[in-house]
């Protein structure tokens, strides 16, 4: 019986969850604008699903970063910071198979990331209200958070679709790497 994912699928998509986590801890970007981060997480997201092509590599690389989340506790929630990640992997996974995985379009990395950091905000208002934090000081910032979530996911979704097709034009990975297996 053949494996869902290849060996090396999951050394890409363990690699590829872990600087999620590493990029969340280096790479702080002083602007002060909420889902500023989303720029640089969704990256390694996208890349990953990119390549790999197979429902539930979002979901992975998700539970990898995740864990390494809750492990560390560098996040506010701690423990549940794993939700928010396997949130925002699983819904990278399903707006991607939704376009089929064709990331030659930047207007597609913008939709997948934007979802993606859509998503996590979301997860992130629904564990804050879940320990009780009032619902009127989540729906005041929620707009301004929401566009801004939007708008960084999705310029992280473009700079995604950029680098997978340069990685492409390069050589480094071609549409038919599923292929290679055999």
């Amino acid at each position: 019986m053949k494996p869902y994912f290849q060996l090396h699928e999951i050394a890409l998509l363990s690699l590829l969850g872990a600087l999620i986590f590493v990029l969340r801890l280096v790479f702080k970007i002083p602007i002060h604008v909420p889902g500023s981060s989303g720029l640089v997480w969704v990256l390694p997201l996208i890349i990953g699903v990119g390549i790999v092509r197979k429902p539930g590599a979002g979901l992975y690389m998700g539970f990898i970063s995740g864990i390494l989340a809750s492990f560390f506790g560098v996040g506010a929630l701690h423990v549940l910071d794993i939700f928010k990640y396997l949130a925002m992997g699983l819904s990278i996974d399903l707006t991607s198979m939704l376009f089929l995985y064709r990331f030659s379009n930047p207007m597609v990395g913008f939709i997948v990331g934007a979802v993606g950091n859509f998503t996590k905000m979301l997860v992130n208002f629904a564990v804050q209200m879940l320990f009780g934090v009032q619902a009127t000081f989540i729906l005041v910032g929620i707009t301004v958070s929401a566009t801004t979530h939007l708008i960084f996911g999705g310029i992280g979704g473009i700079l995604a679709v950029l680098i997978l097709s340069r990685l492409r034009r390069a050589g480094v990975i071609t549409e038919d790497d599923k292929d290679a297996d055999n």
